[in-house]
């Protein structure tokens, strides 16, 4: 990475600054942090934010991270979620069952599934996806290592085994009745439903599953029909 710094300082024309560079990895890491607490008051009940809140609001933890602007949004955020919680206050009417979504968002048909869940009083409390965007390593004192530990220790690009330990926590904290893979057909390192996983986390967790085909773009992937059918007996048997 510090090579790299050289190599973009020769094509920009002008050298890397140091300092600039600290302040915004300071930035980036109280962003993260925010971000990390806002997504961690779906732990109460009922969750005051659901998944697709999470999919619109991760847009500074993205695009902003490491400026004034994130660090100010999340604060203001942080503190409306605070106030709903404090009022019992639930991203759903009647949250009756809470569950995890594992994998990337379905973009196109965020809507279709926000309505059903709410139909069928099911909070999405959380998804790893989430969570992919918290970078707490991040250390404004040593910017170049810090950075590449944030990154390497990415959901993402860790082996099964760790992936497996995550995912137990998330459920155990977030204490939710079930999981819904996404089964994304054009990203394969962001679906977690092919080696036996869902499986394997049911049993040690002892909850139930639901795996999704669809894709983050590719909507010839997704068949909404067969998708309500599937998640209606997947809540029929939550409730059974």
């Amino acid at each position: 990475m510090e090579q790299l710094a050289d190599d973009l300082a020769r094509i920009a024309g002008g050298p890397l600054d140091y300092n600039t560079f600290c302040r915004t990895i300071e930035r980036s890491k109280q962003t993260s942090i925010l971000w990390k607490s806002v997504l961690e008051t779906a732990s109460h009940r009922p969750s005051p934010i659901t998944f697709i809140d999470a999919c619109f609001h991760i847009g500074p933890a993205v695009n902003l991270r490491g400026t004034d602007l994130a660090v100010s949004y999340y604060q203001e955020l942080l503190e409306e979620l605070e106030d709903r919680i404090s009022r019992g206050t639930g991203g759903i009417f009647r949250e009756r069952f809470r569950i995890y979504w594992e994998g990337m968002p379905i973009w196109g048909r965020l809507r279709f599934l926000a309505d059903t869940m709410a139909k069928m009083q099911v909070s999405l409390v959380a998804s790893t996806y989430g969570h992919s965007w918290v970078f707490d390593a991040f250390d404004p004192n040593d910017p170049f290592y810090s950075t590449a530990k944030a990154y390497t220790e990415l959901f993402t690009v860790r082996n099964e085994r760790s992936k497996e330990s995550f995912l137990l926590e998330m459920l155990k904290r977030f204490q939710v009745d079930g999981i819904i893979f996404h089964n994304s057909k054009t990203c394969p390192n962001c679906t977690n439903s092919l080696y036996g996983m869902p499986k394997r986390l049911s049993d040690r967790a002892g909850i139930p599953y639901l795996v999704v085909d669809g894709d983050l773009n590719d909507l010839r992937c997704f068949s909404q029909e067969q998708t309500l059918t599937n998640l209606e007996a997947f809540v029929e048997m939550l409730a059974q």
